[in-house]
């Protein structure tokens, strides 16, 4: 009965090495998918790729997938920080 129960303990904490991680990162990407809000049909071809194909279809996903997009405010906001943490700078007594 022990090596039963020892088979069955290893097969189970495999099996959970392999199921969690594929769960987690076949999430990550759904989340990220629907987080993007694009166009309904390319939503839904990537949402199927993404659950048809459960280790390959992320990993495909995720090494493709285009930049996100930044809006002008947003570059103009980081801009203005960088400045003003340039400002904030004490100059070296040399310059």
């Amino acid at each position: 009965m022990t090596p039963f129960a020892t088979s069955t303990f290893l097969e189970v904490l495999f099996a959970s090495f392999i199921v969690i991680p594929v769960m987690l990162l076949c999430g990550a990407a759904v989340f990220d998918v629907v987080r993007r809000g694009e166009g309904g049909v390319k939503v839904a071809g990537i949402l199927v790729l993404i659950l048809i194909v459960p280790i390959l279809g992320p990993i495909l996903y995720f090494a493709f997938r285009p930049p996100p997009r930044v809006s002008a405010e947003d570059a103009y906001l980081a801009q203005a920080d960088q400045r003003r943490q340039a400002a904030a700078r004490p100059m070296s007594p040399g310059v």
